[in-house]
């Protein structure tokens, strides 16, 4: 994971250069952590959602492999299951140390069970960043799921409170972010979720997803993911390629020019 990341790092940092003749300013990114423990998804696989949380944030050099540029990083994470669970309020990670407070909270967690309220999580996730008093230059939230929506009481936007309208209600909740200023980003898990659904919910929202065959491989995607929506804006795959490439291109351009 260190070399992926120090490469990123480095694309990150030709980017900006490539793109404008001053240094980049640190910001404040609000991450909200929204997890599945709903019943499709047994005890075993839910620690190994919860557990890759907890080594990521844990392993003591996350905000060095994570953080680029010095940013603020507000972490709080949700379980979502037939209901929304507030689990770890907004804590500030600026350093190695508070990181690794935060990854132990998910030592914590105990499973739910019950529906996917998928739409429920996410407003209550984005009322959460819109009225915590933190203001900051990026706000996401994550989601990670192993199914569609198959509820959405209370957070329904008109939409029945079974499938497909808890589809349609977790769209117009990410659509309701998005609106907000908040992106919403997803990674799902195994076979039971759609990716017509996953493109629709993070389209909506104005972000990405991931997609992963199992828990057991969880962790690794969980990586990648966390780095590129903590140090990229939601542009597509394509765009950010092409950013990447200019930035290159300027870099290599500067030095021909300062030789």
């Amino acid at each position: 994971m260190k070399n992926i990341v120090k490469a990123a790092k480095s694309l990150a940092a030709a980017t900006v250069i490539g793109a404008a003749a001053m240094p980049a300013q640190s910001g404040v990114i609000e991450l909200g952590l929204a997890l599945d423990g709903s019943g499709s998804i047994s005890s075993s696989q839910f620690n190994l959602q919860t557990q890759a949380y907890a080594n990521i944030f844990g392993s003591g050099t996350f905000y060095d492999d994570y953080v680029v540029g010095g940013d603020d990083l507000y972490v709080a994470t949700w379980q979502f299951a037939s209901g929304v669970q507030l689990e770890q309020n907004w804590m500030l990670v600026n350093d190695n140390a508070s990181a690794a407070a935060f990854g132990a909270t998910f030592a914590g967690i105990t499973q739910l069970t019950g529906w996917t309220n998928t739409s429920t999580a996410t407003v209550v996730a984005t009322d959460s960043i819109l009225n915590n008093g933190i203001s900051s230059t990026k706000a996401i939230i994550d989601v990670s799921t192993d199914g569609n929506p198959t509820r959405c009481d209370p957070k329904c936007f008109g939409q029945s409170n079974t499938t497909p309208g808890s589809d349609d209600a977790a769209i117009s909740a990410a659509t309701y972010a998005n609106s907000n200023g908040v992106t919403v980003n997803a990674i799902g898990v195994g076979n039971g979720i759609g990716a017509t659904f996953l493109d629709d919910f993070t389209s909506a929202g104005g972000g990405f997803y991931s997609t992963v065959s199992n828990f057991g491989a969880f962790q690794t995607a969980l990586e990648r993911k966390l780095f590129r929506e903590i140090n990229t804006t939601p542009v597509s795959e394509p765009a950010t390629l092409a950013l990447l490439m200019l930035g290159l291109a300027g870099l290599a351009s500067a030095r021909r020019k300062a030789a």
